[in-house]
């Protein structure tokens, strides 16, 4: 345990210190500053564009640990071959895996932690330009549970990556599988919905509406975090379904660090 806490705080050190990460803060910052602008433009749905862009920024800063910081903490380590300087110690290779993990939730946390604090300064700036009976709606759990349930998705992605840094041998290909895993979670759920609606004339062939369906059970349905359209009009998610989509969530994450877990002890570093 110790170990892994080190290498938790190793990697959520050098993780702070990369030059991207204030490049991501300020684009996300000027997006929310944007957005209590260009949101007068929409008298009858103020809160809503304020919200949508808030909430993306926050995503997007969230994004910018498994797209970024997870290929340069982990898969560089990897391709660079400095693991070995860390596994030649009394660290197991689980140890090290776990604790770049603990790193990128760490480091995801500050970051849409931090963003969150400027998602309510974007507010609290939207009211002071504009009536406060535009922002009656406004619903503060549904806003941070938007925040929460973005944060979770990130945390799987992460988990992705780990996966997909221990099964290949390049950073670029990494990075790939990556970009891959999350175009498909964001439209495999509506691409599956689409086929299954039959339309006279047309008829999907049965082998390819088995691969989709596969396909949404193997990737992640990264689509399912995203609850930004639910706080923009102040709707609170039901219990049930947030039960239900954290159970799944920390799930494929458990299940994907352990298939990574795996892979990495029998593979050949040399």
């Amino acid at each position: 345990m110790n170990n892994i806490l080190a290498v938790t705080l190793i990697s959520y050190k050098e993780g702070l210190r990369h030059r991207v990460l204030y490049g991501i803060f300020i684009f996300a910052v000027l997006i929310m500053a944007f957005a209590v602008l260009i949101s007068g433009l929409f008298m009858r749905d103020i809160t809503k564009v304020t919200l949508d862009l808030c909430l993306t920024a926050v995503n997007i800063g969230g994004l910018l640990v498994p797209f970024f910081l997870a290929i340069y903490l982990l898969a560089k380590d990897i391709e660079r071959r400095t693991v070995y300087s860390i596994l030649s110690r009394s660290i197991s290779r689980t140890e090290y895996l776990l604790g770049k993990f603990g790193g990128l939730v760490l480091l995801t946390g500050t970051i849409m932690g931090t963003l969150t604090l400027a998602v309510v300064a974007a507010i609290w700036g939207s009211r002071q330009l504009y009536a406060g009976y535009f922002f009656t709606s406004l619903s503060w759990p549904a806003i941070l549970t938007a925040i929460l349930a973005s944060y979770l998705g990130i945390v799987v992605l992460n988990a992705c990556v780990i996966l997909w840094s221990t099964m290949t041998t390049s950073s670029f290909l990494a990075t790939l599988l990556t970009l891959f895993t999350y175009i498909i979670g964001q439209t495999v759920e509506d691409i599956v919905r689409f086929m299954s609606v039959k339309t006279p004339g047309v008829e999907l062939s049965p082998f390819f509406l088995k691969v989709s369906h596969a396909v949404l059970y193997i990737f992640p349905n990264l689509a399912a975090f995203d609850l930004k359209q639910s706080a923009a009009h102040g709707l609170l998610v039901p219990a049930k379904e947030l039960l239900f989509l954290t159970t799944y969530g920390l799930g494929y994450t458990t299940a994907a660090l352990t298939l990574a877990i795996l892979i990495f002890r029998r593979r050949d570093l040399a």
